[in-house]
């Protein structure tokens, strides 16, 4: 029973994420895709092996290895695209600024 019920969630979670996917909702690059699609495949594949299904073992775990690599590449590409930029710091006094380091006839 608990293998079935594994199998079926895999197969359930496969087909949800090409569904949102499809519908424009997740990203291909998204980590949720990703992150759904690998434990899909793995669920699916412990079922296939406990029923000694051999190639559907092997293809669901080809199925997790792929989600795995599409998640580290997003992880990588959102690493490296991640700069900081400095915005520039305005004071809350509204009041002009006055050089007091020289007298105000020498200013002019």
């Amino acid at each position: 029973m608990i293998t079935a019920l594994m199998g079926w969630v895999g197969t359930l979670g496969s087909i949800s994420a090409y569904y949102l996917l499809t519908q424009g909702r997740w990203h291909a690059t998204s980590l949720r895709y990703s992150a759904l699609n690998g434990v899909a495949g793995l669920l699916a594949a412990g079922a296939s092996a406990v029923y000694g299904a051999w190639p559907s073992v092997a293809s669901n775990l080809v199925w997790s290895l792929i989600a795995l690599h599409s998640a580290v590449a997003t992880l990588r590409a959102r690493r490296g695209s991640a700069e900081v930029t400095a915005l520039p710091c305005r004071s809350h006094d509204d009041r002009p600024h006055v050089d007091h380091a020289r007298p105000a006839a020498l200013a002019a």
